[in-house]
């Protein structure tokens, strides 16, 4: 289990929070909750522990917090973790992914030139669809999202590319925690053929969709591999303009999307080098100069 180091200590219930009304008692608590969520704890054991409350108390707060989008549950993993409202909330939502952001900057640039469409990053955080950095199309005639970044994770390319990522075993209980409600006319509602998608865009390594989240619209999207979390690189743009370049736009995603992964992987060899340099230093005794 991972814990920051920005919030070592745990603030707890104090004699004079005791006494106050139920209500407030709960804030403060759900308080608690949340900064070991952002410590690492991600069990309702560990945080409870934690926090100085039973696991029923825990478990309630938890199930608010994640109605609030405060908190989101990864029924594969049955951890908690911090929600998508946080990153709303921050003055910065993009910092806590600023890594795979940097990572990716630059290939995004690089469709961005070529295409001169939209072109997004996602994430997938427990069964959540998380639109974490776009570059809109320079186009008159766009594809717009909206302003909600957090999205099913069951329609278009880019949630299906999430989903590919996942094993056959957190596929399936992913999708059984999932109400499959139709979006447009061409979404897909049967979770047997999402299933068998899903295992398809695994082996060939990119998705395609049309029309399935937004009326018109055409949706390139591939993996980026070595991060925390599920991601994907996409290409949107209206069906009308795209659909006769969507080969070329196949093979430069790819590309770019390869390259991230490739940037991921050095980006965390390297840092891994870092820390245990760190950690060999200050093992070493000190020498009398």
């Amino acid at each position: 289990m991972l814990k920051s180091n920005y919030f070592p200590i745990i603030r707890k219930i104090t004699p004079d929070t005791a006494e106050k009304p139920t209500v407030i008692r709960s804030i403060f608590r759900a308080v608690d909750i949340l900064i070991c969520l952002s410590n690492g704890y991600d069990s309702i054991s560990d945080i409870a522990e934690q926090s100085k409350l039973s696991n029923s108390t825990t478990h309630r707060l938890l199930k608010t917090l994640e109605e609030l989008q405060l908190a989101t549950y990864d029924p594969m993993k049955h951890r908690y973790y911090m929600g998508p409202l946080i990153n709303q909330l921050a003055s910065n939502p993009q910092t806590t992914h600023i890594n795979l952001i940097t990572c990716a900057a630059e290939e995004m640039k690089r469709l961005w030139d070529i295409t001169g469409e939209t072109v997004a990053l996602n994430l997938m955080i427990g069964i959540l669809y998380v639109r974490l950095f776009d570059m809109i199309s320079r186009h008159k005639l766009k594809v717009i999202e909206g302003d909600d970044p957090v999205g099913p994770v069951y329609v278009g390319a880019t949630a299906k590319v999430l989903l590919s990522q996942l094993s056959d075993g957190e596929l399936k209980i992913a999708l059984k925690n999932i109400t499959m409600r139709r979006v447009t006319e061409h979404s897909i509602t049967d979770k047997t053929v999402l299933t068998a998608q899903s295992q398809q865009i695994r082996q060939q390594g990119y998705a395609i969709s049309y029309g399935e989240r937004i009326p018109g619209a055409l949706c390139v999207s591939a993996p980026i591999k070595n991060y925390t979390w599920p991601a994907a690189l996409s290409i949107i743009g209206p069906e009308s303009r795209v659909k006769s370049s969507v080969d070329e736009l196949v093979k430069e995603l790819m590309i770019s999307a390869s390259r991230i992964s490739g940037n991921l992987s050095d980006f965390f060899q390297t840092k891994e080098v870092i820390e245990y340099s760190q950690t060999i230093r200050e093992k070493q005794p000190i020498q009398n100069q």
